[in-house]
């Protein structure tokens, strides 16, 4: 897809909606809630958790939540239709601000976080930001999956940079003229299709180094394994929609050999961190090669 034509947004923000997807997400929402609660943002801000489930004891928990007028705390229902995107739309229409920034259930964003976000969209239309594993998860589950280097924006596929769901800013006008995230990708490869759209229709893309989000792992092997497969599945669907070319072809005996190496199989490969590390390299490739065959495109 070539850029379009579209006018990128200017001028200073009113304020800042934080929008965050809600599923089965208690008890671990409150360490988000209390890393809002201590932002250093001079700005107006409120939190809005868009409630995916339909919980009655989320609503219980956020009318007791004891930080809940500082935040602007408050809940919208988006149990009509499951998923993390259109949680995100519903979210995101009900916002009072003219800039959302998305934050996901289970981590805890850095004290800096929505100051740096606003200074990056100053002149952007749409913001990332880093993620780092070493707050939130033991030095084993840490060690699992490599995080990309947080100096500068990921470029995901050889295509357009990206950032992913749990740290990412847009300019409401932006949000309503792409027509939001893509409710036929409910969760995994969203971000990365949301943040071409946007580039594609002409938009600028910001990277805030000082948006640091503490990002927490999956600590179980077999839901491991199953996110990471879908991640690499729903890549292959992104790539082919948007034509990016993804990994060089070498890449592949590569990916392949350092899979049979940390094969568990293997008496130096027993540990629980090198188990682990095979289910994201081995659950990559899986992921790859199924959203081939299913998507009828060559991203490996």
């Amino acid at each position: 897809m070539t850029a379009g034509s579209a006018t990128p947004a200017n001028g200073a923000l009113t304020g800042i909606s934080v929008v965050i997807a809600y599923y089965r997400g208690l008890p671990d929402l409150d360490a988000q809630l209390d890393a809002l609660s201590a932002q250093d943002f001079s700005g107006a801000f409120e939190v809005i958790v868009s409630d995916n489930e339909g919980s009655d004891e989320l609503r219980e928990h956020i009318e007791a939540y004891p930080l809940r007028t500082r935040l602007g705390l408050r809940t919208v229902d988006s149990s009509a239709k499951s998923g993390t995107s259109h949680a995100r739309n519903v979210g995101t229409r009900s916002a009072a601000y003219d800039f959302i920034a998305y934050c996901d259930q289970d981590d805890a964003v850095h004290s800096g976080w929505l100051t740096a976000m606003a200074a990056a969209a100053a002149d952007a239309d749409l913001v990332g930001g880093p993620v780092e594993s070493a707050t939130l998860n033991d030095p084993v589950v840490a060690s699992w999956r490599v995080l990309p280097d947080p100096d500068e924006p990921f470029v995901s596929g050889r295509f357009l940079p990206m950032t992913f769901g749990c740290n990412l800013g847009i300019r409401r006008e932006v949000f309503d003229a792409v027509g939001g995230w893509d409710e036929t990708y409910p969760t995994a490869g969203s971000d990365v299709e949301f943040c071409w759209r946007v580039q594609t229709s002409g938009y600028r893309f910001g990277y805030a180094r000082d948006a640091m989000v503490a990002y927490r792992f999956r600590t179980g092997m077999r839901e491991s394994w199953h996110q990471v497969v879908d991640y690499g599945r729903e890549d292959a669907r992104v790539a082919k929609q948007y034509g990016a070319p993804g990994r060089q072809w070498w890449w592949l005996p590569v990916h392949a050999g350092v899979v049979v190496a940390l094969c568990p199989v293997w008496p130096w490969a027993w540990s629980r961190r090198r188990r682990g590390e095979w289910v994201w390299l081995t659950g990559n490739l899986v992921g790859r090669l199924w959203g081939s065959i299913k998507y009828r495109v060559v991203y490996l």
